[in-house]
């Protein structure tokens, strides 16, 4: 019996694929006919279905954010909260911290894939941590990058990580600067 054709399906497969690809080797450094292969999907359809490469990659990065917004949810009544589990999702999603670091590389920063409406985004993660730090004279914008900066680096630099925790066990560290970064969001929230 032949197999029934799904292009929903191969528009997964192909972001999963090119997710990886991505993340690995960048925009330019992204081979097509290796995203077509590891998705085990023909390569004209990726062009049929996003485009060009850079089309691409913004579906890739699209996609990945948004299951980020969907899973964590900021609410100024818990900021520590919201961090910690930024934490956790990058722990087990790198290739969204990978994602970010070769946009920074491709593009200068205003031209970002889909940058007005993902600076709202931003800007609404930055009026709640205003909101819980209870004032417009806190540094909201610095305090929000700040501690999301915490979150991303752990995963970013893993060799520093090492360097600063030594050869103790993956899951020991991992348990102890979660704790520091919501123990240290909780004051930064806090400070008068």
């Amino acid at each position: 019996m032949a197999r029934r054709y799904d292009s929903a399906e191969s528009a997964k497969l192909l972001l999963e694929a090119s997710g990886i690809e991505f993340a690995e080797n960048g925009i330019g450094g992204a081979r097509i006919d290796k995203i077509a292969d590891r998705a085990g999907v023909n390569k004209a359809s990726i062009y049929t279905y996003f485009g060009n490469k850079e089309d691409l990659f913004a579906a890739v990065l699209e996609a990945r954010l948004g299951e980020l917004a969907r899973q964590v949810v900021v609410r100024s009544e818990d900021v520590p909260g919201y961090v910690g589990e930024l934490f956790d999702f990058l722990c087990e999603h790198p290739e969204v911290v990978r994602l970010y670091e070769q946009e920074g590389l491709h593009y200068a920063p205003a031209d970002a894939p889909d940058f007005e409406s993902r600076e709202r985004y931003h800007q609404d993660r930055v009026a709640l941590v205003r909101e819980a730090a209870q004032g417009e004279d806190r540094d909201a914008e610095s305090i929000f990058l700040s501690l999301i900066s915490m979150a991303y680096w752990f995963i970013a630099a893993p060799q520093v990580v090492r360097m600063v925790f030594g050869p103790l066990d993956e899951a020991e560290i991992r348990s102890r600067y979660r704790a520091q970064l919501v123990e240290t969001a909780k004051r930064v929230i806090r400070a008068d």
